[in-house]
């Protein structure tokens, strides 16, 4: 019985990687559809138009997002196990939500122009090639972050610290980076925040409090291999 239950948390930790980027491949096709059945518009404000493109951002837009995400999701389904099936369920619920107001209100981004041809130039215009430039509004850059960082304060309170300005400034680099608007970031909070205190504190819905069985060594280098298969093949989908 000890061995089942210690491959069941192995392969519940699998489908739950594979549940949260599987429903990011979503995002493409969604953006296709919105476009086809709505012209999208801007939201900008006064401040945005003021917000110059500084390219060396996508450091912390690209590489320290992903690494960011990376680590919070795979940590919390397979390690702080107890908070796993919260994450799972705010995730799912934001992605609903954000994929149906992309639906019914398509906005595109800022208007984006590169002139330069240094590195971070070139990964600028890597960015601007390979993205649809709508589903702007909320941003999942922004959604995505505040719930790991939210899951991560719950699940321990000294990584939380360490999470949320990591947060804070990966939804303040998609301004910088010209891929969305301020409103974006404000409507990605407003959605994320009350369902994330909604699932792990008002529902419970956790495990905290259970005994929960510790993963072999070898069982979290699967875990990890399988987590970076999957997010390459969700890097790769755009």
């Amino acid at each position: 019985m000890e061995r089942i239950k210690n491959y069941m948390w192995f392969l519940q930790g699998i489908m739950a990687i594979i549940v949260i980027f599987g429903i990011s491949l979503l995002y493409t096709p969604v953006a296709n559809l919105s476009l086809q059945l709505h012209t999208a518009v801007t939201l900008a404000t006064p401040i945005d138009l003021m917000i110059p493109l500084v390219p060396s951002v996508i450091i912390i837009y690209w590489y320290v997002f992903y690494s960011f995400i990376f680590f919070s999701y795979v940590y919390l389904s397979f390690v702080q196990r107890e908070f796993r099936n919260a994450l799972i369920l705010s995730y799912v619920l934001i992605n609903v939500i954000a994929y149906a107001i992309y639906l019914a209100f398509p906005v595109q981004g800022p208007e984006r122009v590169v002139t330069g041809t240094d590195f971070f130039s070139m990964q600028i215009q890597l960015l601007y090639n390979t993205d649809v430039h709508v589903n702007c509004f909320p941003s999942l850059h922004g959604s995505t972050s505040l719930l790991a960082a939210y899951s991560l304060w719950k699940a321990k309170r000294e990584y939380g610290y360490i999470a949320w300005p990591i947060a804070i400034a990966v939804m303040i680099s998609t301004l910088f980076v010209r891929q969305h608007w301020i409103v974006d970031q404000v409507a990605a909070t407003v959605i994320t925040l009350p369902i994330a205190y909604l699932v792990f504190d008002r529902l419970k819905y956790t495990r905290v409090g259970e005994v929960v069985i510790q993963p072999k060594p070898w069982q979290i280098i699967v875990c990890v291999v399988v987590s970076i298969l999957v997010m390459i093949l969700y890097i790769w989908s755009f």
